[in-house]
């Protein structure tokens, strides 16, 4: 089973295949944020690698915690610029815990004065009993703060332990 960086090294080899194919418009923007993630069996951890996503959010007895990276990577498909993948990270996931990994368009959603969502502030207080729970939660909140008004694509994806 390859690891994180192995994985992450494939993903960013083959993007760099695609790139002369693409046009310059593409070529230009043609990278990709992620975040790898590996529970590994029986644990109770998680292993991360960042490629300039925002980082996921432990919930965990009504307490938020955001997982960004130390070392964060440069997004997939610039390994041009000649970084290393950084190593990956461990955080403790105990059991009861959700993990939320989001896209910018929820931690970029604006209340009507323009002031961004926190999410570690936002999400404080709510219990996550699955899954489905965290996700209806999270964009329960972030809709009540942008009263409503989205302009941008969310997505969210829950892991519950």
């Amino acid at each position: 089973m390859p690891t994180l960086e192995a994985l992450g090294a494939r993903l960013n080899r083959r993007l760099a295949r695609e790139a002369p194919g693409l046009g310059e418009e593409l070529r230009m923007e043609g990278f990709t944020t992620a975040v790898l993630a590996e529970f590994p069996h029986g644990g109770e951890l998680v292993r991360l690698l960042n490629f300039g996503h925002p980082g996921p959010y432990l919930v965990s007895g009504g307490h938020v915690r955001g997982l960004d990276a130390g070392v964060p990577n440069l997004p997939l498909g610039m390994s041009g610029f000649g970084q290393e993948v950084s190593p990956h990270e461990e955080f403790a996931f105990p059991p009861g815990s959700s993990l939320l990994f989001v896209t910018d368009g929820v931690t970029e959603s604006r209340d009507p004065q323009g002031v961004f969502f926190d999410p570690v502030r936002g999400l404080e207080g709510m219990s996550c009993a699955s899954a489905k729970a965290a996700v209806n939660g999270l964009l329960t909140r972030v809709d009540a703060w942008t009263g409503g008004i989205s302009t941008d694509d969310r997505a969210v994806l829950a892991v519950a332990h």
